[in-house]
């Protein structure tokens, strides 16, 4: 039998994890849908800078919550197709992040600019979707290994 506190723990490194992850999707959808066309660039530059920020915390707690489930695991981790589906989600998570620093590089670098009022805003729309849709198949992953 599990202690309670240890039971107690592992649910809220749990909740963490799926919280995290509520955050990077929801947010990624939402700057997505704000950042239209007729979306004044200033107010969709304060939309990308403040997820931007919260993208990044919410990476942190998912990245550290993600090592603290997957240590919950050891020294039992299954290999085969359950091993090649955690090492194809860690490889698309590095892209994810790597793809993640451009376009936050893109939102800081339109904020500098002199122009920023009239900056276009149509790459960092395709960014938002591309991280929504990166983490929908990193959510699939997930669920795959958590479920088989």
């Amino acid at each position: 039998m599990v202690p309670p506190l240890s039971a107690l723990s592992h649910l809220a490194v749990r909740w963490l994890h799926v919280f995290g992850m509520a955050v990077t999707v929801g947010g990624a959808l939402f700057a997505w849908s704000l950042l239209r066309d007729d979306t004044p660039s200033t107010t969709a530059l304060v939309v990308a800078t403040a997820y931007e920020r919260l993208f990044w915390g919410a990476m942190g707690l998912l990245v550290m919550t993600g090592v603290g489930n997957l240590g919950a695991l050891t020294p039992s981790v299954p290999g085969g197709t359950w091993g090649t589906a955690l090492s194809a989600k860690l490889l698309l998570v590095a892209l994810l992040l790597l793809g993640s620093l451009v376009r936050s590089l893109l939102v800081v670098d339109a904020r500098r600019r002199p122009d920023a009022e009239t900056v276009g805003t149509a790459a960092l729309r395709v960014g938002y979707a591309a991280t929504a849709l990166v983490l929908g198949v990193v959510v699939v992953f997930a669920e795959v290994l958590a479920h088989g």
